[in-house]
């Protein structure tokens, strides 16, 4: 007799490797929002299988008491956070004696947050399976000590989904989200690829066009800022653009060294 087949769960994200026997693979079925987002859309980098989703079934991986941990208003207070290198072993594996160290002289430093997997951390070089388990380390071992804000951002809505979903399960307190590089999209694409991620908890989005080749104008923030998991913008434009945000309340942190000081004391950013 043969085994029954494994079917859909409501709240179940289905479509791993596991699931490969099926005889007839389930659709992708996104909201309409992000399926716009995503009508080009590539499996980026190898690192996730195709989620299996329905409209009608899916709801995302979410904990009570992970969202009850961090408020968004605690984010929003953090006034220095540091983005963290990731050493490195001579095999390529993460040297997390090293990286306990980095982080330890960090919070005896005087920072209140780290970027986890950031640009400085090299998080464009992991894998997911690295940036979560870079991530979940870094919070059990100093969670209690400094604000854990992990890069779960990706040109890719659906992975950007799936890394935030982990992150937050293993207990990081905001995520850091950047616009889709490389395959630019339109204002209404940037404003529906952060409505899919900022329902998973608290939420930096990074706007660094140097590195991924499109700026997210002044209307995009503006649109998001009244998501309730919308904690504020790490902006590398430069001082205008942080002053129109600081002017309409809204949370900016300057992502450029050389200007954080002004930044701060000139313009209100944190």
């Amino acid at each position: 007799m043969m085994a029954a087949q494994p079917t859909a769960t409501p709240g179940v994200r289905l479509g791993w490797k596991g699931l490969g026997a099926l005889a007839s693979p389930p659709r992708l079925a996104l909201s309409r929002s992000a399926a716009a987002a995503l009508a080009s859309h590539r499996v980026g980098r190898g690192k996730f299988s195709a989620a299996a989703i329905t409209t009608d079934d899916y709801l995302p991986m979410r904990s009570t008491e992970v969202k009850n941990r961090t408020s968004v208003d605690g984010i929003k207070s953090l006034r220095l956070i540091t983005a963290v290198k990731t050493p490195y072993l001579p095999d390529g594996r993460f040297d997390l004696e090293a990286y306990d160290s980095l982080i330890n002289t960090q919070i005896n430093g005087g920072a209140e947050g780290v970027i986890v997997g950031g640009t400085t951390g090299e998080g464009h070089l992991m894998s997911w399976d690295e940036h979560i388990m870079l991530i979940g380390h870094t919070v059990n071992c100093f969670g209690t000590n400094i604000k854990v804000i992990g890069n779960t951002g990706s040109n890719s809505t659906r992975e950007a989904i799936h890394a935030s979903e982990q992150g937050f399960a293993v207990g990081m307190h905001a995520a850091l989200h950047v616009n889709p590089y490389y395959g630019k999209t339109s204002t209404a694409g940037l404003i529906s690829h952060f409505d899919e991620v900022l329902p998973m908890g608290p939420t930096i989005i990074y706007n660094v066009p140097a590195r991924t080749g499109q700026d997210i104008p002044p209307a995009v923030i503006e649109a998001l800022s009244g998501y309730p998991n919308m904690a504020g913008v790490k902006e590398c434009v430069g001082h205008e653009r942080v002053k129109c945000y600081t002017d309409k309340g809204i949370a900016i942190w300057s992502g450029n060294d050389d200007e954080c000081h002004d930044s701060r004391g000139e313009h209100n950013a944190k």
